[in-house]
């Protein structure tokens, strides 16, 4: 099971890698666009989910900025937190790309549903052994 996931893990990665490269922006600043809510998303809270340390997010997220694909705030409660946003273009970019991604994926099977109830089922698992 390990080997089949590390596969789909590295399958998967390739497919977004190649996506993004079409919107000149990198895999993990295409992940980082796709990880932010829509009401925006801490950096603290987005580093530990993507397992980034704080200047490599920081480093995607200027660049990021730099393209206007996103903006950030501080918190007014506290303002040591700061909060990502995804600009017009960015949530136009991050949509484009799971579109995209889809497409590749509903015809790579015939039992999407089941696929993604069982998918949904290990990552909750997985999110509270890692939690």
């Amino acid at each position: 099971m390990f080997e089949d996931i590390l596969n789909l893990n590295t399958n998967f990665t390739s497919i977004v890698r190649k996506i993004s490269k079409k919107h000149s922006i990198t895999l993990q600043q295409a992940l980082i666009l796709s990880h932010i809510s829509i009401s925006g998303s801490p950096m603290s809270i987005l580093a530990n989910r993507l397992g980034l340390d704080p200047s490599t997010i920081t480093r995607n997220i200027e660049k990021l900025e730099l393209k206007n694909l996103l903006y950030r705030e501080r918190a007014t409660s506290d303002t040591r937190m700061i909060y990502v946003y995804k600009s017009a273009e960015g949530g136009r970019i991050a949509r484009e790309i799971e579109k995209e991604v889809e497409i590749i994926l509903k015809h790579s099977s015939q039992r999407t549903a089941e696929l993604r109830d069982a998918i949904q089922t290990m990552n909750w698992n997985l999110e509270k052994e890692t939690a």
